[in-house]
């Protein structure tokens, strides 16, 4: 019952003010002074919307503004994205790399003749690849064949094998790119790796080359001992 009779003031109190309203639209100036009391309130009134339309524009004008934030922050994140992707393949050796390296060919000793069919042990293999790491190598191919960090050098009947893959016999070719090409060669001229091909009687020569490619790793990861890991609630 309150309601209704708040209600029902409501409504009289705002029909009594439309009514004087519009009451004061047709009363008559008596004077001079009244007339220039309603102009003020005209322009007054007049000034008041102008000010609310331009904060109308300008609300307009920052949601639009707002709109291409986020729309660009959006872009920003993906692309930080894709870009963190792209690195984590490159570190992988999923994608294949271009550029200044150093071009390595393993080589029978030109002083002594060891004949066809020599086959560069394994620990050999591995111990270079370490070195060049250990020099600044960010990428290493054999003989086309990308090699990582979990790449398995065996040796089965007498045959070196790169990731159960059989390795051909001297010579052989290697690719290494680096962002410091001339401390790579620098540092392998003088390397332990190259005294130890030497006592077995193969030479390691290195040239620096530019536009250098070294392929992809084209095999399937495989991954081993893997256990599911629940998440701590």
């Amino acid at each position: 019952m309150r309601v209704v009779l708040k209600t029902a003031v409501l409504l009289v109190t705002v029909l009594c003010g439309y009514t004087a309203a519009s009451t004061t639209e047709h009363i008559p100036f008596t004077n001079a002074s009244d007339r220039n009391d309603v102009l003020k309130l005209q322009e007054t009134l007049e000034e008041e919307q102008e000010r609310r339309q331009g904060l109308y524009e300008r609300i307009r004008e920052n949601e639009s503004l707002l709109k291409e934030y986020n729309t660009e922050q959006k872009n920003s994140r993906e692309y930080a994205m894709q870009q963190a992707v792209e690195d984590l393949k490159a570190k992988a050796g999923m994608t294949e790399q271009s550029g200044n390296g150093v071009k390595i060919t393993i080589s029978p000793s030109s002083s002594v003749n060891i004949g066809e069919g020599r086959s560069v042990r394994p620990v050999l293999l591995r111990r270079l690849v370490n070195e060049l790491n250990q020099f600044g190598a960010g990428a290493v191919s054999i003989e086309g064949k990308r090699i990582l960090e979990t790449t398995a050098f065996r040796s089965i009947d007498g045959v070196t094998h790169i990731d159960g893959r059989r390795l051909p016999d001297i010579p052989l070719e290697m690719k290494v790119m680096a962002e410091n090409t001339d401390q790579l060669y620098n540092e392998l001229l003088v390397s332990e790796s190259k005294e130890y091909f030497s006592l077995e009687n193969m030479k390691l020569n290195a040239q620096k080359k530019e536009n250098l490619t070294v392929p992809s790793y084209n095999e399937v990861r495989r991954v081993q001992h893997m256990e599911v890991m629940e998440e701590d609630e």
